[in-house]
């Protein structure tokens, strides 16, 4: 088949070229905890046009913490510190970033005051703030020993979402399936372990919007006896024409 024509027939609708540079940006994951972490989110102008830039930071519930602008210099960037703006206050939630006149990238930096967990330390990129119907975890683990867990936010700031999260192993059974009501700008925590009813699996999970706008989300592990950490964005599900 000629490269021209498989690109046709496989053609996404709605795929972007860069999901981490944008005018629309999400951090979907924050921890604050003076005691516990340092933290930060870089922004960086990316097309030289100076843009004006609004971080918003919400909880878990969708209540706005804190909102501020930038002007970024010409091929630069700013550090937000999230906990210096809001007091060290002791939360969790995510960050919504907003460029006015540019693109931008973005990434979000988190590391331990605890030497014994640097192992732990992680940077994860901003995701694309725009949303989606359908998200993919490609891997998860559910396990006692490990402390993982997936991270959906949802980007409309006026209704709430209804969405489900099916998990199957690796060979594609199923294994849950549940339901879950996001607030509006509000995000959920959930367990891999805890959701597939204590069982020690690894595999896929999908994440499906039923009801409302559109979400985002990211899966982070941490493993205390092996001295890790990741953090990753979730893979956007595109829609696309099936003709099979």
């Amino acid at each position: 088949m000629h490269p021209c024509v498989y690109a046709q027939f496989f053609d996404f609708q709605g795929q972007k070229e860069d999901l981490r540079v944008g005018d629309q940006l999400v951090i979907n994951h924050f921890n604050s905890d003076p005691d516990v972490y340092e933290n930060h989110l870089v922004i960086t102008d990316v097309e030289g046009a100076g843009p004006v830039v609004n971080v918003l930071l919400y909880d878990q519930s969708g209540e706005l913490l804190d909102q501020h602008y930038y002007f970024l210099p010409l091929f630069g960037k700013v550090n937000y510190n999230p906990a210096d703006r809001i007091g060290n206050k002791v939360f969790t939630g995510w960050i919504q970033i907003l460029s006015d006149g540019g693109r931008v990238a973005a990434q979000y930096w988190q590391w331990y005051k605890d030497p014994a967990k640097s192992g732990w330390n992680s940077a994860i990129p901003a995701a694309d703030g725009e949303g989606s119907t359908a998200l993919l975890v490609q891997h998860f683990v559910a396990d006692p020993g490990l402390k993982a867990k997936l991270v959906l936010v949802n980007q409309s700031s006026d209704t709430s979402a209804l969405v489900a999260v099916t998990f199957y192993l690796d060979r594609g059974k199923q294994l849950t399936r549940d339901k879950h009501l996001i607030p509006a700008s509000g995000s959920v925590v959930l367990d891999p372990y805890a959701e597939n009813e204590g069982l020690i699996r690894t595999g896929v999970a999908f994440c499906e919007v039923l009801e409302g706008g559109k979400i985002t989300g990211e899966y982070w592990q941490a493993s205390p006896t092996g001295g890790y950490q990741i953090s990753l964005p979730l893979e956007i599900v595109p829609e696309r024409d099936r003709d099979w």
